[in-house]
């Protein structure tokens, strides 16, 4: 798990410094942006031009496509991050809350998918509960998978998990156990635990079919759990203004996710966010166990 030393998940993971990846790309954003084109040319021919870079940082870059901006390209230095990525645009095909996936390389570590230039605004109820509802679609997403997609998944239910030693980041191996038995008991012991979304104001926004959806997506892992995301919904509640209580956010998102097929009960939501702080050594929960 990767998290920063502070914000909502601080103390829950450390970081890894710059200098790990062994192939950092151009952090110049005319180098980064001739080298996009000379990928795009070699795996993404279909993709229009001219190219704009946005980003040019030491693990992503991203380009936008077109004139007006109809795709974005999406750069990766680190393996790892690429394939996360591409597997949640896999995984959440048919949940509508990611933009669309419109070509992937393996090669050079690259996927073109559709620009979403509309924000979605979420300093209000109805916006952030469109975003709490995108973040529950996501979290039961397994129970809605094809057979083909259920066998490949197969090997991170939570059965497996459940019969296996804890992950070596983990702190209490014991509290680690309670919070799969937990989230195995409001899903079933086949679901796959998807959870760690990067979830920023500014990466809620609005697909042309006008539904809330998220970007940045390569942090989504098979392993944690969605409760690290409940505890990052919490404390976006109350930030940037919006002051939202973080019992209505734990209250709207157990509502949304058992409309999705899980059964929590709001007492053992509450034990299972206790679990994964004990787990975890997460500094503080941001008030979604009051």
């Amino acid at each position: 798990m990767t998290s920063t030393l502070t914000g909502p998940l601080a103390g829950a993971a450390e970081v890894r410094p710059d200098g790990w990846l062994a192939t950092p790309l151009a952090t110049d954003p005319a180098q980064a942006a001739a080298q996009a084109r000379s990928l795009i040319c070699r795996h993404h021919p279909d993709a229009p031009g001219p190219v704009r870079c946005l980003t040019a940082r030491y693990r992503t870059a991203a380009f936008t496509l077109g004139a007006p901006p109809s795709l974005l390209l999406k750069r990766h230095g680190d393996e790892a991050a690429y394939h996360g990525e591409v597997l949640a645009y896999q995984l959440l095909a048919d949940e509508h809350v990611l933009p669309d996936l419109h070509s992937a390389c393996d090669d050079s570590k690259s996927l073109v998918v559709g620009f979403l230039h509309r924000p979605a605004v979420i300093d209000h109820k109805a916006g952030f509960e469109e975003l709490i509802a995108a973040v529950a679609a996501i979290h039961t997403a397994p129970a809605r998978w094809p057979a083909i997609t259920d066998d490949t998944m197969a090997p991170w239910q939570l059965a497996t998990a459940m019969a296996a030693a804890a992950p070596a980041w983990i702190r209490n191996p014991a509290a680690w156990h309670r919070l799969l038995q937990m989230t195995a008991d409001a899903h079933g012991a086949t679901h796959v635990p998807l959870g760690h979304l990067d979830l920023k104001a500014d990466h809620a926004r609005r697909r042309p079919d006008g539904r809330l959806a998220l970007i940045d997506a390569e942090t989504l892992r098979p392993d944690l759990t969605g409760l690290p995301d409940l505890v990052t919904l919490a404390y976006l509640a109350g930030t940037e203004g919006r002051q939202l209580p973080p019992r209505w956010v734990r209250q709207v998102y157990r509502r949304h996710t058992n409309d999705l097929g899980a059964q929590w009960s709001d007492t053992d939501l509450v034990r299972a966010l206790i679990a994964f702080t004990d787990a975890t050594g997460l500094r503080s929960l941001h008030g979604a166990d009051e």
